[in-house]
């Protein structure tokens, strides 16, 4: 993943340019102080997707029925969509 990194000042200056590209990429700003990395600007979108995944990665339960269900896929146990249909 490719970051665009700019400091404090630049931020500033560039601030509504940086906003434009954040909500318009998928691509994160890391905004740094000093030198050091300390913010990290990324869409409305992205955020939301990432605290999704965080809420599932969160339930256990759920993650183990993900990954059961990858290992079902791999073995080729899969319904197709004509099967699904005829039991709905």
């Amino acid at each position: 993943m490719v970051m665009t990194k700019v400091n404090l000042s630049e931020a500033k200056d560039r601030l509504s340019q940086l906003v434009k590209d954040a909500a318009e990429t998928t691509e994160p700003i890391m905004i740094a102080v000093h030198g050091r990395n300390q913010v990290v600007m990324i869409s409305q979108e992205e955020y939301e997707s990432l605290m999704e995944t965080i809420e599932i990665l969160r339930d256990q339960d759920l993650v183990k029925k993900i990954l059961a269900s990858l290992k079902e896929l791999k073995r080729g146990e899969v319904v197709d969509f004509d099967s699904i249909k005829k039991v709905v």
